[in-house]
């Protein structure tokens, strides 16, 4: 039998003169869509050779390929439409071979034949006036800048009319091929304005061009969700950021690289350990959240979304990668352009793309090292042992008290210690306790004064017509602080980024991403704190103490209880955080320039161990008896964490873009998600371990003490999305997204929920009323937005009441019990945030393009965030009160940035920007709070209807009491007669506070916190805001002939700091820069109080945290290119470079500007590198 398909419409399309293409699919399509059916249920057979004998004149081909058919066994098949309007055909053959009587056909008919085991398809050929088209030419070109001549790389040469394009490389050569004889190519690059050239078959090999220097950022093109547009035609607040600062920079992170670059992008330390990563937020306050270590809500700055190369990541994914491998990020700002990526993307996107080859590049080998070397950026400079202990004798001295003669004693045997610090010196005895008299200053014995870093990167890069390739491999490893058991990081970065064109309609994107970091560190069983904090209190230890006893000692050589014998003695974290991301990206143009459907299909897989081992611990403590004073260091123990998270994530969505009378541009985006989290935690808790170095759970005394646990859950989202753009003439724009978004984080009545925004731009500059402005005034936009988006909450179940489980404390007939919660009560009616925003903003360029300014205004309101209700539940009612959707915030700022570039002459050109940013965040509600308190029972701040968050509450100072401001001293105790509003017994050296009323307003002769209400808050008033105000970034960048100068400023104009820091004040081993300030009698005109007094919250011992930061600073080299060319070397460039170089400030030196606290020290470095490219 034969096989007629009738497809007409369907697989192929009639015969044309030139290839047309059906409203969806394109020809190529159908045919492979054939083909495809065709093997879905073809017959196989043998494929030898076969002998054909015919003579026919002016047959039909129906006649022709039954006959052939019927002596070769092949079936033909065809859409009956080729035969239309063709002419019969005379066949004479005599055993000939089928394939050359298949080949006198096609050369006599527009047909053409493929053989597939026994089966002959026929297809339409291409018109003989098209065969010359085939021939393939070479055309050839170089870009340079029309100011210099310079070469330009990196721009985009297309082909019009085609899909075919390429990029120019380092001397701004650029190659590609194409069937064409005559036509034009468009060039484009982000620095210079796009130009159209024409060539012909004569000037095709050797083409100049020369392009115009734009330096307007309005023609930077950005990423936005799921695409690109050119910032001229942007609706939305979004900010960009280049592969420039990422690349060979001193820093360890991406967080280090950012602080200052990006207005309103917030990004805070939490201490400068190696494995520490920063955090990011955008714009400021965004909800509330539990904090469960104060037992309050209090007001957060929540995490943007993070996107890698189109999937969902996480800022600790963000922070792991590798520098030198980013090619540029944006910054989604406002909820126009973020509604595209629904419930994650309430609080802003971060988009993130990783560096590709280009097409027609040659291969490029680049490798990256730089030599860092960290020192801390602030240190404590504590008290020695003499001092603290002459200080606290002196404060007793003065406050009507006298030392006793055990304090004499010390004092006088410290100060035996310091004349000759031998270990017999160290310590006496008082009966059986043993009095230690050391001095050691735990910062100077475990902190190093310099640490390196070293960082590796090796890429090779390039392409061909139609692939184009990006292989690298990263290695950072870096010392922490610690001289003693020192913490080290080790992070290994691969990437592999393939693009391929596989035909003009189809080509696919893949990646192969590979970060993995490992971090030892010591390990500090719980009861003992922070390491950083611990040095600096509990000074009878930590001062007085040793790390070891002395070798003579009744029990030499061995470890006291100083925190740094905690430090040394071997307990360690072990810990392993591995990520890898495997991305396929197929693209497929259905309608050329037009319409093209696309999918991100992604699987992460990331997996955690933490391996502790923590042998026992013998100690010295005050007697001469061995103990551990901590329970969890009175045996060997090991614990292990392994938690493995699986992502699964699924994009599909087609993208149109169409013109109308050159005016009317139209452009959307239509698309699906699917997306599933997998994560399984398993812990295991070996005690009384024969030995710390076997930690297997059966060489144990007690196995049956082991613990172990498991944690699993499952997410999952689904969601259709979408975006239109329009503009006209590109001087009216709109914009609008939507998305339908669903999370399992819900019930399935309550789980989908959609999800608006619009937004509109006005591009005046391009309006006829604005000729007379032209020479001065470039571009000027007008934008403005509105959009509505969700936030799901941070707990995996939220709608389900759950049940903890665990073992209690004690035994019951000798064996441990174990118990479960009762369940909490869920409000009925949860719901996702809702985050609200408008913003308004204003682009424009002035003065032939050196100078480009913007300007953003937003309010973001969120309300339906969860928090405790207002409804009271009684005492007994045997769990938790449901949480509420009752929260209010309400956030405000600004960002304003100037940008100004100017080329002096062919070797000197810089640029300098600045941007400032603020926001201020205020409770409109917060329903459990119904007496308006300002602080808890147990003195902690709450929210409040109308609290602005970072306010500080406090007293107002009159000033440090004097002799002068006493009535004497009381005979019967001694104390100073003080006739002051009541605030405790005062000495002199002491503060004494402003009465500012009682209930009523009026002084009421005492100082005191009145009901801690906003009605009544006593003598407290707010004394300032802790919230960083008015961020600011100062970048520039210098070149002149083959040096370049970068440098970036960073800081905060407006900043209220209260620390209460003990050690500040005073307290265990204090401050040197305090003691030297502070108070006492022969120093009556002292800044501050006398020396480790407790003090109050006042507004006159806020410090002003204002700062200027010189952030970084890179200087660098290049060797001419005629002098590396000899060697085969493309480029050579060394570069010296500083990070956190210095400050201008009132902020005490013993703090970092970022970091008030005590904890882990924020560093600078000095950095050596070299880049080279062959």
């Amino acid at each position: 039998m034969n096989y007629f398909i009738k497809c007409k419409d369907y697989l192929f399309g009639s015969r044309m003169t030139e290839p047309s293409f059906a409203p969806l699919i394109s020809k190529k399509v159908k045919a492979t869509l054939f083909l495809g059916l065709l093997f879905t249920y073809g017959v196989y057979g043998k494929t030898e050779a076969q002998q054909v004998t015919m003579h026919l004149n002016k047959g039909d081909l129906k006649t022709i390929f039954q006959e052939i058919k019927k002596q070769t066994g092949y079936h033909f098949f065809y859409d009956e439409s080729l035969f239309n309007d063709l002419r019969k055909v005379n066949v004479n053959v005599s055993n000939q071979k089928l394939e050359n009587v298949l080949k006198e056909l096609s050369d006599e008919l527009p047909l053409q034949f493929e053989m597939h085991k026994k089966h002959i398809i026929v297809l339409p050929s291409a018109p003989k006036n098209t065969v010359q088209a085939q021939q393939q030419y070479t055309i050839k070109g170089k870009l340079i800048a029309q100011k210099d001549g310079a070469p330009i790389e990196n721009a985009t040469i297309s082909l019009n009319g085609t899909n075919t394009g390429t990029s120019s490389d380092s001397n701004g050569n650029f190659m590609l091929k194409s069937t064409l004889s005559e036509g034009s190519l468009t060039i484009s690059h982000l620095s210079f304005n796009s130009q159209t050239v024409k060539f012909n078959s004569a000037t095709a090999g050797s083409l100049t061009v020369s392009l115009v220097e734009n330096d307007s950022a309005l023609e930077e093109v950005v990423v936005v969700g799921f695409g690109t547009q050119k910032k001229v035609n942007l609706t939305g607040a979004i900010s960009h950021v280049g592969k420039e600062a990422f690349e060979n920079r001193p820093v360890a992170n991406i967080g280090q690289a950012l602080q200052g670059l990006v207005p309103n992008l917030n990004i805070t330390f939490g201490n400068g350990s190696p494995n520490s990563t920063p955090g990011f937020n955008l714009r400021g306050g965004t909800s509330m959240s539990y904090n469960t270590n104060t037992k309050v809500f209090e007001s957060v700055n929540g995490d943007p979304l993070v996107i890698i190369d189109g999937v969902e990541s996480s800022t600790g994914a963000l922070n792991q990668l590798n520098p030198n491998d980013i090619m540029d990020m944006s910054f989604i700002k406002d909820a126009s352009a973020a509604a595209i990526y629904g419930t994650k993307a309430a609080y802003g996107v971060i988009l993130v793309r990783t560096k590709r080859g280009e097409f027609n590049q040659k291969g490029r080998i680049a490798y990256n090292f730089d030599s860092n070397f960290d020192t801390p950026s602030g240190l404590p400079d504590i008290l020695n042992a003499y001092e603290i202990q002459k200080s606290g004798m002196d404060r007793t001295l003065w406050t009507n008290g006298k030392p006793n003669t055990s304090d004499e004693k010390r004092l006088e045997m410290i100060q035996k210690y310091m004349d000759n610090p031998t270990p017999e010196n160290a310590w006496y005895q008082e009966g059986n306790n043993i009095i230690w008299v050391a001095n050691v200053n735990p910062f100077e014995e475990a902190v190093k004064k310099w640490t390196p870093m070293q960082k590796h990167t090796l890429n090779l890069s390039g392409g061909a017509e139609s692939i184009n390739y990006y292989i690298s491999g990263g290695l950072q490893n870096q010392s922490g602080m610690y001289k003693i058991n020192t913490d080290k990081l080790k992070r290994y970065n691969a990437l592999m980024n393939i693009n391929a064109k596989v035909n003009s309609w189809f080509s696919v994107f893949g990646k192969i991403g590979f970060d993995q970091t490992n971090f030892n560190s010591p390990y500090i069983v719980g009861g003992k704190g922070s390491i950083w904090s611990a040095m600096m209190g509990e000074t009878h230890k930590n001062i007085n103490m040793p790390i070891q006893t002395g070798p003579n000692d009744p029990l030499p050589n061995t470890y006291t209880d100083n925190i740094l014998a905690w430090l040394s003695y071997g307990a360690n974290n072990q810990s392993t955080d591995r990520r890898v991301s495997l991305l396929i990206s197929p693209e497929f143009t259905l309608i050329p320039n037009a319409l093209k459907l696309k999918a991100d299909l992604s699987y992460q897989p990331q997996s955690y161990s933490l391996n502790r081992y923590s042998p026992k611990f013998n100690q010295i403590i005050d007697s001469w008896k061995y103990s551990s004073q901590q329970a969890d260091a009175g045996e060997n123990q090991a614990y292990f964490d392994n938690n493995n998270t699986n992502k699964y994530l699924v994009n599909i969505y087609a993208d149109y873009k169409k013109t109308w009378a050159e005016k009317h541009n139209f452009s959307t985006v239509v698309g699906y998600n699917q997306e599933q989290t997998k994560f399984n935690q398993i812990t295991n808790k070996f005690r009384k371990l024969i030995s710390a170095d076997i930690q297997n759970p059966d060489a144990a005394e007690d196995p049956s003490l082991h613990t172990v646990s498991r944690n699993a859950y499952t997410l999952a989202g689904r969601a259709v999305f979408g975006r239109v753009n329009y503009n006209y003439a590109e001087k009216y724009f709109f914009e609008s997204n939507l998305r339908y978004d669903g999370s399992s984080k819900f019930t399935k009545n309550d789980r989908f929920v959609t999800f608006p925004s619009f937004s509109a731009g006005w591009r005046i500059s391009q309006e006829g009323f604005m000729e007379g402005t032209r020479n001065w005034l470039n571009e000027l936009k007008l934008r403005g937005s509105w959009g509505k988006l969700g936030n799901q909450p941070s707990s995996i179940y939220p709608y389900q009441a759950t049940m903890e489980t665990g073992k209690a404390p004690y035994l019951i007939n000798g064996e441990q019990i174990v118990y479960i919660n009762p369940p909490g009560l869920v409000s009925p009616y949860l719901t996702f945030e809702k985050a609200r925003t408008w913003n308004i903003g204003l682009d424009g360029t002035l003065l032939k393009n050196r100078l480009d300014v913007t300007f953003e205004y937003y309010n973001r309101k969120t309300t339906d965030i969860l928090t405790d209700g207002s409804a009271a539940f009684p005492s007994v009612l045997g769990t938790v009160a449901p949480l509420e959707n009752s929260g209010i915030l309400e956030t405000k700022g600004f960002e304003l940035s100037f940008l100004w570039k100017q080329t002096i002459n062919n070797e000197l050109r810089y640029r300098v920007g600045l941007n400032l940013s603020d926001y201020l965040t205020k409770v409109q509600h917060y329903a459990s709070n119904t007496t308006m308190m300002i602080v808890n029972q147990s003195n902690r701040e709450v929210m409040y209807d109308g609290k602005t968050v970072g306010e500080i509450w406090g007293y107002r100072t009159g000033g440090i009491l004097q002799e002068s401001d006493f009535a004497g001293k009381n005979p019967l105790n001694g104390n100073w007669i003080y006739n002051g509003a009541y605030q405790g017994t005062v000495f002199p050296g002491y503060i004494w506070y402003q009465d500012l009323g009682g209930p009523e307003g009026i002084p009421d002769g005492k100082i005191d916190a009145g009901l801690n209400t906003l009605a009544n808050p006593g003598d407290r008033v707010v004394i300032g805001n802790s919230t960083p105000r008015y961020r600011f970034g100062i970048t520039g960048n210098v070149q002149y002939k083959n040096f370049d100068l970068d440098f970036l400023f960073q800081g905060v104009l407006k900043r209220d700091i209260w620390t209460g820091l003990s050690s500040y004040w005073g307290g265990g081993a204090g401050s040197k820069w305090m003691y030297e300030r502070s108070w006492t009698p022969d120093r009556t005109d002292a800044e501050f109080p006398m020396y480790g007094l407790s003090v109050d919250v006042q507004d006159r011992y806020l410090i002003n945290g204002a700062y200027l930061r010189l952030k970084q600073a890179v200087l660098g080299y290049t060797l001419p290119k005629e002098l590396t060319k000899r060697f085969g070397v493309e480029r050579l460039r060394f570069t010296l470079a500083g990070y956190n170089i210095f400050e201008v400030t009132k902020i005490p030196t013993i703090f970092d500007v970022d970091q008030i606290s005590a904890d882990y020290p924020q560093k600078r470095s000095i950095a050596f590198g070299a880049q080279i490219v062959f």
